[in-house]
């Protein structure tokens, strides 16, 4: 259980760390399009 409960946290870490990654590529996209 205790093992499963660890991965299950891990995920979680990845996923709440990945996505804010995502978003601000997108944000620095959207900058360079409009610097462009």
């Amino acid at each position: 259980m205790a093992f499963d409960d660890a991965d299950l946290n891990a995920g979680a870490i990845s996923n709440i760390n990945v996505t804010p990654l995502v978003d601000v590529m997108l944000v620095l996209l959207i900058i360079f399009m409009v610097a462009a």
